[in-house]
């Protein structure tokens, strides 16, 4: 009897530490392993004042100077470009896809922007909608740079650095 007792917790037990394994997995996946820190740059609300621009950031800077240290997170930017691409993210992001030329095919030369679901709500220029008549149109974006952490991104793209959250995006005629 009390080995089948014994072997009941163990077995409890070993169920329990699976159910917590598991968890653990999709949390990750779920984040890509980005840190509490990352998720907060991620999802600022505020708007970038003049003083937070970095004025020697372009979208061709972005894809020459590749490097995580070679750009601050605690930055923002201002890039033109044209809407390669338009994609809606598991997560309720869009990725906004920017090349240096509107049918721009090299993916090499392509920088990642994206709107959040809160700055979608909060400004009708970036909202789902809006976004959609972009393709093809040469943009001004507004947002905070950002280091995207995860290798594995099944989005190509030139670099790693992104606008993310961007705060405004403005044709140019």
């Amino acid at each position: 009897m009390k080995k089948r007792l014994a072997l009941g917790v163990l077995c409890g037990c070993t169920l329990a530490a699976l159910v917590c394994l598991s968890n653990l997995v999709q949390a990750q996946d779920k984040d890509k392993g980005e840190s509490k820190h990352n998720m907060v740059l991620k999802a600022r609300a505020t708007m970038p004042k003049d003083a937070d621009i970095d004025k020697a950031v372009t979208l061709k800077g972005l894809l020459d100077k590749k490097d995580e240290n070679e750009w601050s997170n605690s930055k923002a930017a201002v890039i033109e470009g044209y809407v390669i691409q338009l994609e809606r993210e598991e997560d309720g992001d869009y990725h906004v896809v920017l090349g240096p030329h509107a049918g721009e095919t090299d993916t090499t030369k392509w920088v990642v922007v994206e709107v959040t679901p809160a700055w979608a709500r909060r400004k009708a220029s970036l909202s789902a909608a809006s976004l959609k008549k972009l393709s093809e149109q040469k943009v001004r974006v507004t947002g905070w740079l950002y280091y995207e952490p995860d290798v594995e991104s099944s989005d190509p793209r030139g670099t790693r650095w992104e606008l993310h959250p961007v705060t405004d995006i403005r044709t140019i005629k």
